[in-house]
């Protein structure tokens, strides 16, 4: 059978559907269908949601987020990435410390990744050889003009970097503004009685918050994921932390912060997740899996592949909906509301920040 079928309309017309499965075909729910090759292959995926504009209010949250594998950047490596709706270099330096600016040179505007020159602790500019400190993207030198001042503005944005659990995380703040909370160390991935970790990551097209939300938002569980019912569930909040547990204990899922979370499944998985901002509507997630070697050798794979099973369902949930600042909400829902409320502290300031339906006093 082909993609397209013929169906006759009311008016007399022909127009086309996809069948049930097919790829571009509206998925069927109660439960959604797990199709994990929707996490690698966007052209999979259902876009039916056509409004103008952006479906979600947030700008990119101020935090912590991975923008890449250690193992991915050698001594003397220079990637070109985007995340936080900025154009970014990432290098190595020749002692092996890790680098982020903004990609273009502050003096005539060239890509620093596109044939940049890692030097002792700095990154040279193909354009005309300025040479950028590595530890805050000060110029400290021009290799022409009779060693004249350099201008006291000749610097590119440095962001604070720490490399942690096999991956570089990036600090992103609105306003420049030093980190309020660190990258958890996570003692599985380093433990010989767990499994080497497994890499899964994928992009969504949906906001970091609005994903978050999934994790208290414990109704859909049982009708997106087919559990047999609502899960019970402990909330708690402190600062920026935030942890969610039930299943008597075994599932319990940890928040640093927005967009960087632990989930730990007594006896199953520790996973590690980070949700980067690629722009306000576009997330590049990163979960890294580990399972206790008593499991067998495939354990973390045989993790990866339930979870990201999982998620796969949300896939077109999150490509169509639309962010409802009033949502009608009942008594059992209100931690959505405390999630957004929460989240409104990784937002540079009240006007950003101010969700409307979160309750005011």
């Amino acid at each position: 059978m082909s993609d397209l079928e013929q169906v006759q309309g009311p008016s007399g017309g022909t127009f086309s559907v996809r069948q049930p499965g097919e790829p571009g075909a509206l998925p069927v729910g109660f439960p959604m269908a797990r199709d994990p090759e929707l996490l690698t292959d966007p052209a999979r995926r259902v876009r039916v949601t056509r409004r103008p504009g952006r479906r979600f209010p947030f700008p990119v949250p101020n935090g912590w987020f991975a923008v890449v594998e250690s193992a991915e950047l050698p001594v003397g490596g220079v990637l070109a990435l985007y995340y936080f709706a900025r154009d970014l270099v990432l290098f190595r330096d020749e002692s092996g410390g890790a680098h982020l600016f903004d990609a273009h040179c502050p003096h005539l505007g060239a890509h620093l990744a596109v044939g940049g020159r890692v030097e002792g602790g700095c990154l040279r500019c193909p354009f005309h050889g300025w040479l950028f400190e590595g530890d805050d993207g000060r110029c400290v030198e021009i290799p022409y003009g009779g060693g004249e001042r350099i201008p006291a503005k000749a610097r590119t944005r440095s962001y604070p970097v720490v490399e942690r659990n096999g991956l570089v995380w990036a600090w992103h703040h609105a306003r420049d503004e030093a980190p309020f909370y660190e990258v958890p160390v996570v003692p599985e991935l380093d433990d010989p009685e767990w499994l080497p970790p497994v890499l899964r990551e994928f992009e969504v097209a949906v906001a970091c918050e609005d994903m978050a939300e999934n994790n208290v938002d414990y109704a859909h569980f049982q009708y997106v994921h087919g559990s047999d019912a609502i899960p019970e569930t402990e909330f708690v909040v402190d600062g920026t932390y935030k942890r969610t547990v039930s299943g008597e204990g075994a599932f319990v899922r940890e928040g640093f912060g927005l967009g960087l979370g632990l989930l730990r499944i007594a006896g199953f998985t520790t996973f590690l997740s980070s949700t980067t901002p690629i722009d306000e509507e576009h997330v590049h997630v990163r979960w890294l899996f580990t399972a206790p070697r008593a499991n067998g050798p495939d354990g973390a794979e045989q993790a990866a592949e339930m979870l990201c099973g999982g998620v796969s369902q949300d896939i077109a949930i999150w490509e169509n909906k639309v962010y409802r600042s009033q949502p009608v909400l009942t008594r059992s829902e209100r931690p959505i509301l405390e999630q957004r409320r929460w989240a409104r502290q990784f937002y540079c300031d009240e006007e950003q920040a101010d969700v409307p339906g979160d309750p005011r006093p």
